[in-house]
């Protein structure tokens, strides 16, 4: 039997939802914001009619410690994300096929943790965070955590990760930009939880479908059709994947993304070389010496 996936609903354009079929079609739609009332958009699903989602922000260049009241607190035990109350999310199901069925053309990934929390990794990693939003991208893609009024979370650059700054208690959001000119299937976790079925996350799984040049905002673990469990900063043992038994991989957020069957767009963009030749070669008569 086919397996369906879900989708929620764009944040800045619609998609038309199509049956889902085929052993590798169905995809998922993902959340829009409260205004707009959720309807997935994703691998397998799709969705319409969402509001303007914010333009993720550049990252700041300036360097600031994450230090004044953080080195004040407690030391953080951390936090992760709980299952938080039911939203409402439509999903319906759509065709996508995968170039690849099991291995994503890109994976995105943010950690997060309380500020006290930040501020001790950063310590011990590197001494001197930098400051900027919560998000990570490429040219071809984007994601972005962003609180409830649809502004992205505050980050700290520690090495070569990005750490989200939470509170406990705080909803918060992934939001996923598509730049390129083709569907994308999104497969999302959270502490290492798929974001559709709340079981361990695998790249075999289905996830959400993105249009092309259009955004959608994932605001919890789906619970049917139509609802969502919010996601909610917590404290760990209060986190869902805690309450799940399977606390490894708290602290983490993960996207894939794969390209459409038929469609090389992604790769091509990112790996493109605006000066192929360097080289000046040889003219063709001289070839055969």
């Amino acid at each position: 039997m086919p397996r369906t996936t879900v989708v929620a609903s764009l944040l800045l354009a619609s998609v038309a939802a199509l049956a889902a079929c085929s052993k590798h079609s169905d995809v998922a739609s993902l959340n829009a914001p409260e205004s707009s009332g959720y309807t997935p958009a994703g691998a397998q699903f799709e969705a319409a009619n969402a509001a303007d989602a914010p333009a993720p922000m550049a990252p700041s260049k300036g360097e600031a410690s994450v230090s004044g009241e953080l080195a004040e607190r407690e030391r953080s035990r951390g936090i992760g994300t709980a299952y938080g109350e039911q939203r409402s999310s439509s999903v319906r199901g759509t065709r996508f096929e995968r170039a690849d069925a099991y291995n994503p053309d890109l994976v995105l990934s943010l950690r997060y943790n309380d500020a006290a929390g930040v501020q001790q990794i950063a310590q011990h990693k590197t001494g001197s965070p930098y400051l900027l939003p919560a998000s990570r991208q490429s040219d071809a893609v984007s994601v972005v955590l962003r609180d409830e009024s649809g502004s992205p979370l505050s980050a700290a650059q520690v090495g070569s990760d990005v750490y989200a700054i939470g509170e406990i208690g705080a909803r918060y959001s992934i939001g996923v930009e598509n730049h390129t000119g083709q569907r994308l299937e999104v497969v999302a976790s959270v502490d290492g939880l798929d974001v559709l079925d709340g079981a361990e996350a695998d790249f075999h799984k289905r996830g959400y479908v993105v249009a092309p040049y259009t955004s959608f905002a994932i605001e919890g673990w789906r619970t049917s059709d139509d609802t969502v469990a919010a996601f909610r900063f917590s404290d760990t043992d209060a986190g869902y994947a805690a309450q799940m038994g399977k606390p490894r991989n708290i602290g983490v957020i993960g996207v894939a993304f794969f390209r459409e069957s038929g469609h090389d767009d992604l790769l091509r963009r990112d790996s493109a070389d605006p000066f192929p030749n360097r080289y000046a070669p040889p003219p063709p008569s001289y070839r055969g010496y």
